[in-house]
């Protein structure tokens, strides 16, 4: 027997016909499936009745907003955080870009791989050089300065840096993370 017109008759809210209403008659008479159906659909009709509707608690309204504020404020935090990404992908790729091209004009200048060794080798060279003059030059001002200048002083001058480094610390904190007061 098929039973889906007759359940759609007992949860429709439309009015049925006289005809309809006796053949659905008949069918629960007859169906005990479509019978507790219907008795089922009885007992969630009035119960929704009876109850009243659900108010809501005092101050939802407020609530709702200040999670809204809370939620857009998110959001847009994550929106900041994502074009500030975008943005350094975009700014790193522009720079690897042109250092590869920079690359390629640099290697392009030499005849062969040879050339390119030797050049490397002579730069190694000269920097070991440089760092030896400048051994020679600076050790002994660093000795005389070590030497001349009294142990508090340092003590005083390690003071100051950590002070100041303090103060740096604590200035990048406040420009990066303001506090932000809305209204």
């Amino acid at each position: 027997m098929d039973h889906k017109p007759f359940e759609s008759m007992l949860v429709s809210e439309e009015p049925l016909s006289q005809v309809e209403k006796q053949l659905l008659q008949e069918h629960i008479e007859s169906c005990a499936s479509c019978r507790q159906l219907s008795i089922s659909w009885g007992e969630v009709n009035n119960f929704f009745e009876i109850q009243p509707l659900a108010k809501p608690l005092a101050g939802f309204t407020s609530r709702w907003q200040a999670r809204l504020i809370v939620f857009n404020a998110r959001e847009l935090e994550i929106r900041e955080k994502r074009a500030s990404w975008v943005f350094f992908a975009s700014t790193a790729a522009a720079a690897l870009v042109v250092f590869l091209i920079m690359v390629v004009q640099f290697l392009n200048s030499f005849q062969t791989p040879l050339q390119v060794f030797i050049t490397g080798a002579a730069m190694f060279a000269g920097l070991v050089n440089l760092a030896s003059a400048a051994q020679v030059a600076f050790i002994p001002i660093v000795e005389l300065v070590v030497v001349r200048v009294p142990s508090v002083w340092w003590f005083a001058i390690a003071g100051s840096a950590c002070i100041l480094i303090l103060a740096l610390t604590f200035s990048v904190r406040r420009i990066l993370y303001p506090r932000r007061v809305s209204l």
